[in-house]
């Protein structure tokens, strides 16, 4: 009679046990193909002329005003980065024109035309996301990136 007292209560714990292991487990295997998603997004944003251009400014600033300008770009993200998607495509559409044999001026125009449009639609999204994201960094940090954009235009000429 024991035996059957005790074998019933391990088939009790078992009837939750069971499905709260599953559970645990689909949650754990949708956490990780997230994370694989999030990084494959993120590799492919990482080689955009914009990722690189952000994360150099991010690595001449402080530790505090690098975290607050990266908050603010993140968060703003969705506003900007189809715009600057279109503007690398547009560039290189416009790469491809230059480089064609032979040379097709009207369609060069015509490249020319969808990058400058590509560009203004990329200043309008990414303005008002970079204005909010300098206001976050320190004085110090910003007289520091301007010290380094001068110092780069400086050493290009």
């Amino acid at each position: 009679m024991i035996m059957l007292d005790k074998t019933s209560r391990s088939g009790r714990a078992g009837r939750f046990l069971l499905p709260l292991s599953i559970l645990l487990n689909l949650f754990f295997v949708a956490l990780i193909v997230g994370h694989v998603l999030q990084g494959r997004l993120h590799s492919q944003l990482d080689r955009s002329p914009l990722a690189r251009a952000l994360a150099h400014m991010e690595a001449s600033l402080a530790p505090k005003d690098a975290a607050a300008f990266r908050a603010v770009l993140s968060k703003d993200a969705p506003a900007y980065v189809g715009a600057a998607q279109r503007l690398e495509a547009a560039r290189i559409g416009l790469e491809a024109q230059v480089l064609a044999q032979p040379l097709d001026k009207t369609h060069l125009r015509a490249a020319f035309a969808t990058w400058h449009s590509a560009w203004d639609a990329f200043f309008d999204a990414f303005s008002g996301p970079l204005t909010d994201a300098l206001g976050q960094i320190s004085p110090e940090g910003r007289r520091k990136l301007v010290a380094e954009r001068k110092s780069e235009r400086m050493g290009a000429h």
